[in-house]
């Protein structure tokens, strides 16, 4: 019996934002239990069809469609727990010149071993940006020129904050943070889903890493909330793009990017709960709407 291909297409975009990357692992973790408790699917990680990622959303991005023997190597549970538990070598940034800086790059090589981007199965783009051509570069499975680039290099690229990493030389690009080129990877996203799945209905999930208020609401953060603005409407007038985003307030929490003691990373789990708790009917309609378009 040939299996019913899947209508749907589930597209998945994770914001950057350092440690704050604790706050979309909360919510995608929360949506992994759904997709588990209504019958939609093995898990999170088996219905994505493309995922976008920035910065720490990229690290994230990875994670969910990175696989071992045809099997995915991390389930949500297992990033939160390595955001949670390793975060303070992940992410302390405050002092450059410190081993622990270079904490996420020794994470990044033995979490993704020896695998290449080559390796991936699943659509993706990672963003990064060329400080030689002051322009977006993303990663991507149609990027045939970078296909024998390691998984973890192609993830340092995206991650190389100026001022605490060295650009990423790959080819005659020179690569750092992908926040220079789109903190909120939502359109990028939607961009690659037309070019790998024209002419299909899209669920675009966007998850935000927190929403930053007062002096931190600057440029990058105003571009963040276009891109979101932009997508929504667009959605209000194409029955073929169904799009929501998850931006949790930042309540109890230091919402700097790089404050990654432990006991701001329990005040960011804290406030990935409270905003779990406040929208029980965004992820009830998120539910109706995938199971009606299956």
């Amino acid at each position: 019996m040939q299996m019913k291909k899947r209508k749907l297409k589930v597209i998945i975009s994770i914001d950057g934002g350092g440690i704050r990357g604790v706050l979309p692992l909360m919510v995608l973790n929360h949506i992994d239990a759904l997709i588990k408790q209504n019958n939609l699917g093995e898990n999170l990680c088996s219905n994505i069809d493309l995922i976008a990622g920035t910065s720490t959303g990229a690290i994230i991005s990875a994670g969910l469609i990175v696989k071992e023997n045809n099997k995915n190597l991390y389930s949500v549970d297992d990033l939160l727990a390595l955001y949670t538990l390793r975060g303070p070598q992940l992410f302390n940034l405050s002092n450059p010149s410190s081993e622990k800086s270079e904490g996420l790059r020794l994470v990044l090589k033995r979490r993704f071993k020896d695998i290449l981007l080559s390796d991936l199965d699943i659509n993706y783009a990672f963003v990064s940006y060329d400080k030689n051509t002051n322009l977006p570069f993303v990663f991507g499975r149609d990027n045939g020129l970078f296909s024998s680039v390691s998984l973890s290099t192609a993830l340092a690229a995206c991650s190389a904050v100026p001022g605490y990493f060295p650009p990423v030389k790959i080819k005659e690009f020179e690569l750092i943070d992908g926040i220079m080129a789109a903190k909120n990877p939502a359109q990028i996203a939607f961009e690659h889903a037309k070019t790998y799945f024209p002419n299909e209905t899209y669920l675009l999930l966007s998850f935000g890493t927190g929403q930053l208020k007062g002096d931190m609401y600057d440029e990058m953060e105003r571009a963040v909330d276009a891109v979101d603005s932009s997508l929504k409407s667009v959605a209000e007038n194409n029955n073929h793009l169904i799009y929501y985003r998850f931006q949790p307030e930042i309540l109890t929490a230091k919402p700097q990017m790089d404050n990654a003691t432990p006991k701001n990373i329990q005040a960011l789990v804290a406030d990935g709960e409270t905003f779990i708790a406040k929208n029980k009917a965004l992820f009830n309609s998120l539910i109706e709407d995938w199971k009606e378009n299956q």
